[in-house]
């Protein structure tokens, strides 16, 4: 039905103008035969990406086909831009090369996964000074060039590294891991970045 009558509002907003359309074309006798029908010629030859409009019955009258670009309809909303979070990831070795992970809170988002230990993520990005007062040992902290970008559903995350190294072999709440030896952990998609790019980097 967008396409037949070339109707330029996007959905899901156009579905009640799109009822009163398709309702002036069904007939009185054999309604649900002529819903088949059309649910049939959907399926077939007006599908969403390339509609076959030479064999459809309704071309003459289409007026998308009519416009020369019938794939264009139904018109949809735009994406929205996902917005950016900002954090800052703590690659902290011991002196034997044991690097920190710790396992994230039970709610929230990679809930109860084992993570490289990181800040908040926020809109706002973080100053170094700012971040290591979120880190979970004291160290002179060294941050690596680059950044690791991750993206979710409704954001992208683009995280800065800071590399400490600490002599003690408390484990601030986690547990200490060889590199070699970090995949004998659960560690999520976004957490092997962070070891892949602090270790490439170091």
């Amino acid at each position: 039905m967008s396409r037949l009558f070339a109707v330029n509002t996007p959905m899901p907003a156009a579905k009640s103008r799109l009822r009163r359309l398709a309702a002036t074309l069904t007939p009185r006798r054999r309604p649900g035969d002529y819903a088949q029908a059309v649910m049939d010629l959907g399926a077939t030859l007006c599908s969403p990406r390339r509609p076959r409009c030479p064999l459809c019955p309704w071309v003459e009258t289409c007026a998308a086909a009519a416009t020369g670009s019938p794939e264009a309809f139904p018109v949809r909303r735009p994406k929205g831009t996902r917005p950016i979070r900002h954090g800052v990831a703590f690659w902290v070795e011991r002196s034997d090369g044991s690097v920190l992970l710790r396992r994230r809170p039970e709610s929230g988002l990679l809930g109860g996964m084992m993570e490289v230990p990181s800040t908040p993520w926020r809109a706002d990005t973080w100053a170094k000074e700012e971040a290591a007062a979120e880190a979970p040992l004291k160290s002179r902290w060294r941050e690596l060039p680059g950044i690791v970008r991750h993206v979710f559903t409704h954001f992208e995350l683009r995280l800065t590294v800071l590399r400490g190294r600490v002599a003690a072999s408390r484990a601030a709440g986690g547990i200490w891991c060889r590199p070699d030896r970090l995949h004998t952990h659960a560690l999520p998609t976004l957490m092997k970045k962070i070891a892949a790019h602090a270790r490439a980097a170091v």
